[in-house]
């Protein structure tokens, strides 16, 4: 008996003294409602499910809004704006970066900077912005910044992102 008291004790002690359920769940899911449906029983009883924690998905939505919302923000900051237009319409000289012309797969003619560059996915973009932009100081966007401006204009431009852009998926969404 001393052997039992004292595994007892130390079981206690871990789990802070509280007590477990008294039939613990057989798999790995969390515990239910035990009453069985239409069982007719109205003496199970209910096990509380402890709180799932926050949504994946809505998380990984509020990551997507922040890195939206950063990079609108950085779209100004750098002055792509006085290029591209304040909501990226793009002028004669200047191609637009957001709306059904943005980003066509093969360069334009007259296109200066892109000869020989493809826009298949969101990783040829995020590549030719972090080495080319902005125009004035090519190569000085971060990662980060060049993901986040990547992120805004493709999104604004209807292309589908469900997930924060970075090198994990950008090369697996496709502009078209």
């Amino acid at each position: 008996m001393k052997l039992s008291a004292a595994f007892v004790a130390i079981v206690l002690a871990a789990c802070g003294g509280k007590s477990k359920p008294a039939t613990p769940p057989t798999d790995q899911t969390p515990p239910t409602d035990t009453k069985a449906e239409g069982s007719g029983s109205d003496t199970a009883t209910e096990t509380k499910q402890p709180d799932p924690g926050p949504d994946n998905e809505a998380l990984a939505q509020a990551a997507l809004a922040e890195q939206y919302a950063l990079g609108k923000t950085i779209y100004g900051d750098k002055d792509c704006d006085s290029c591209h237009g304040d909501n990226g319409e793009g002028n004669p000289k200047n191609p637009p970066v957001i709306g059904a012309k943005a980003f066509p797969e093969k360069p334009l003619a007259t296109a200066k900077l892109r000869k020989g560059v493809t826009f298949k996915t969101a990783a040829d973009v995020e590549g030719f912005i972090k080495a080319k932009m902005p125009l004035k100081s090519p190569g000085t966007l971060t990662d980060d910044e060049a993901y986040a401006v990547t992120a805004w204009m493709l999104s604004e431009s209807k292309v589908n992102i469900t997930a924060k852009l970075d090198a994990s998926n950008a090369g697996s969404i496709n502009l078209r």
